[in-house]
């Protein structure tokens, strides 16, 4: 006990604990001043741990220097020992001293300089740690991602009950005043996975995640949510027991403690308003999961049923408005606005409703962009966090020409949703279009890192591919998207065989989808459209009036894309009144077609110009033409036409403009920039008039070795793999997992 209470007299003459107290407080102040200062260079909360960690292994060094030596007016002295034959004053510094010093001032600066490595290595919160920045993964301050809420219940059928509490929650975090919200696509993108919360907030750029179980006994409900931070570290969580008819109370108090625990400042959300009938609710909700994958067709089952069960239940004919307008078809799009003013109806202002008035204005004939602006501006004003209000908004401000103002509102939905399948779609065509490729297919390349990517993601890196000339590449996506999303009619796989010469192939995955999915007319005409490519023009005609009917009106209920395909199979064919009859409501540089996708626009405009100048209209097949001469004129000066697919639609546009010599200038510099569509086009009747030309002819040929080696190479792929085997265990496997929901 003497030896502690001289060594703390020893210490304390020494002032090592000044010393100690001194770095304490200058290594609290630094702390305080990077908490600060660090934000406003863009440096991550996580270099402050750095600064943190260094501090405490600097502090026994601290102590080491405060024993041995004091800083005096006269600089630093040694500290002289009692009882050791010398004077208690400070002496000045021998030899050995400044080897000591200098062995302390070492292990400062290794110190200083690991803790500016952490910062210097530590990811940008803009970037997921490996990723580049500024790609959609922005990491924002007060930003919450809501996972959905595992289902721990006996009764499977709870599922869709339990993604219903974790989607409440998150459009009520959406109103809190301060707080970032990831969007329900992005959020929701990980259900199943075993991805840990480090790698979901990074793929997410995202600085918290609530996750949470529902357990449900009879009418009794417990409800456990808890929110992590970043790195997983549990912030808060709460369980809440209720009675099941209390669940809207519920979701309300769960996110209003969230929120106070993640935002400074929190809107009350007090008034949930009409609380629906809980089978309405359960079709709801299982309508907007079903919208969200954009399974629009079994959405609208669901929803329908819910309205119906509860004709009072607005938000419900807000979210089937939007169902029903998302296939851009005639028929639901007027229901879509009964849908929407009877939302508006019940509840003025419901958010959803108004961006799905939005919605509506800008796909509606006639198209009304300035409009749709001014609705959705209003509802993101309310409601900054609405990703789908921003991605609309982005169209409508893009068709009036804003292009830089729509690119920057397009970069913010992703920032929010960044793994919504449109969204990224649209952000990744818009960064192509500028030129940046390579950005393009690394924004959609990390895509593939989630779960399950949407169709949209897997089309728009397939049509990057293709139109470079990878179709190697093109056929390996499309495999990966049929075990991916494992339920569709796996038209990509189709196509991408096609594209190689491979019909067989090809063929033989459109029968399993003209069995599979017998009332669809995608397979029915895709089947079609390979027998045009191997010059088989003669049942076309036949083969379409026992899909469509006599053909003398658009057909009823099936989406432009494939309206504007057979429009163009009709028109190749012959049948110059029927593809007339069809394409003439469609192309138009002010339709959605016209709009939203060029290729179509292209394809469905030149068949109508084909149908036009061998039914005498010359004159409407010359505007129509020239009109997409401009388009190609306008890409050419804005430095866009590049890729092998787009320099092919105007080298076609000047071939049918009769410019034989430019159209084959064109085509050379499609060719060189990758157009390989030769199987789809070897007996299109448009190039005809050129086909006996020595340089056509060479170009050709060119092209066409070149697909036949990569098609010998996808089928080395294929010969060791049965693809097919796996897609049906995938598809089995899919099944088993919805059947148990």
């Amino acid at each position: 006990m003497q030896a502690v209470i001289r060594l703390f007299r020893e210490a304390r003459r020494r002032k090592v604990f000044r010393t100690g107290a001194l770095y304490v407080v200058g290594a609290w102040l630094v702390l305080q001043v990077a908490n600060v200062v660090f934000p406003g260079f863009d440096i991550p909360d996580a270099a402050i741990r750095g600064l943190l960690w260094a501090a405490v292994a600097g502090f026994p060094v601290a102590l080491a220097f405060g024993w041995l030596f004091e800083i005096s007016p006269g600089g630093i002295r040694r500290t002289a020992p009692l009882g050791a034959g010398e004077t208690a004053e400070p002496r000045a510094l021998g030899r050995s001293d400044y080897l000591i010093l200098a062995a302390f001032a070492a292990i400062a600066v290794v110190l200083v300089y690991r803790a500016a490595q952490d910062i210097r290595e530590t990811p940008k919160d803009g970037a997921a740690a490996g990723e580049p920045a500024g790609e959609g993964t922005a990491r924002l301050p007060n930003s919450i991602a809501v996972l959905p809420f595992a289902n721990i219940s006996n009764d499977p059928d709870n599922e869709y009950f339990c993604d219903g509490i974790s989607e409440e929650i998150l459009d009520r975090l959406s109103r809190a005043a301060g707080l970032n919200v990831i969007g329900r696509t992005s959020s929701f993108a990980f259900k199943g996975s075993d991805y840990g919360i480090e790698r979901i907030s990074a793929l997410l750029g995202v600085r918290y995640v609530l996750q949470g179980s529902v357990r449900k006994t009879g009418d009794q409900l417990r409800v456990s949510a808890q929110l992590l931070d970043a790195g997983g570290v549990q912030v808060w969580s709460e369980s809440f027991d209720r009675q099941l008819e209390n669940v809207f109370e519920i979701q309300s108090e769960i996110a209003g403690a969230v929120a106070n625990t993640v935002a400074s400042q929190v809107v009350p959300e007090t008034d949930v308003g009409h609380e629906p009938d809980l089978e309405a609710y359960e079709h709801y909700l299982t309508g907007r999961t079903l919208l969200h994958r954009r399974d629009s067709y079994r959405a609208r089952e669901e929803l329908q049923r819910a309205v119906e069960i509860d004709p009072q239940f607005a938000e419900a004919h807000a979210e089937l408005a939007i169902a029903q307008a998302l296939d851009e078809i005639p028929e639901p799009m007027d229901r879509a606005r009964a849908s929407v003013q009877r939302a508006l109806q019940l509840k003025p202002r419901l958010l959803r409703a108004r961006a799905a008035e939005g919605f509506l204005l800008m796909n509606g004939d006639p198209r009304d962009p300035a409009g749709a602006e001014r609705v959705l501006r209003e509802v993101l004003d309310q409601d900054p966090n609405m990703s789908d209000a921003l991605n609309w908004l982005q169209g409508a401000v893009r068709e009036q020409g804003r292009d830089d103002e729509a690119r920057a509102i397009l970069e913010r939905a992703a920032v929010l949703d960044p793994l919504h399948p449109s969204i990224v779609a649209n952000l990744a065509g818009q960064l192509y279009e500028d030129g940046e490729v390579d950005r393009a297919k690394r924004l959609l390349e990390r895509q593939l890192e989630q779960p399950r990517p949407g169709f949209m993601v897997y089309r728009e890196l397939a049509g990057i591919y293709q139109a470079s000339g990878r179709l190697v590449e093109v056929n390996a996506l499309a495999k990966r998207e049929a075990l991916s999303l494992a339920g569709g009619p796996d038209f990509a796989l189709v196509l991408s065989y096609a594209l190689l010469g491979d019909y067989a192939s090809a063929e033989a995955w459109n029968t399993r989808a003209l069995r599979e999915f017998p009332d669809l007319p995608g397979p029915r005409i895709m089947a079609i459209g390979m027998q045009t490519a191997q010059g088989r023009y003669e049942n076309v005609g036949r083969q379409m009036r026992a899909l469509f009917g006599d053909l003398r009106a658009p057909p009823a209920g099936v989406p432009i894309g494939e309206q504007v395909i057979s429009g163009a199979l009709l028109a190749r064919a012959g049948e110059y009144s029927a593809a007339i009859t069809f394409l003439e409501p469609l192309v138009d540089p002010g339709s959605p077609a016209g709009a939203y996708a060029d290729e179509f626009w292209f394809n469905g405009l030149h068949a109508l110009a084909w149908a036009y100048r061998h039914t005498g209209a010359d004159d409407k097949a010359a505007r129509l033409l020239a009109s997409a001469a401009r388009l190609c004129d306008d890409e050419r000066a804005a430095g866009r036409l590049r890729d092998g697919l787009k320099l092919h639609k105007c080298a076609e546009t000047e071939l049918l403009l009769r410019h034989t010599d430019r159209a084959l200038a064109g085509f050379e510099g499609a060719v060189a920039a990758g157009w390989r569509n030769y199987y789809h086009r070897q007996n299109d009747p448009y190039w005809a008039a050129v086909q006996d030309r020595p340089a056509y002819r060479a170009l050709i040929e060119k092209v066409k070795a070149d697909i036949d080696r990569q098609r010998a190479e996808v089928q080395r792929i294929d010969a060791r793999e049965d693809f097919a085997a796996k897609v049906d265990a995938a598809r089995a496997g899919r099944a088993g997992v919805e059947s148990g929901k």
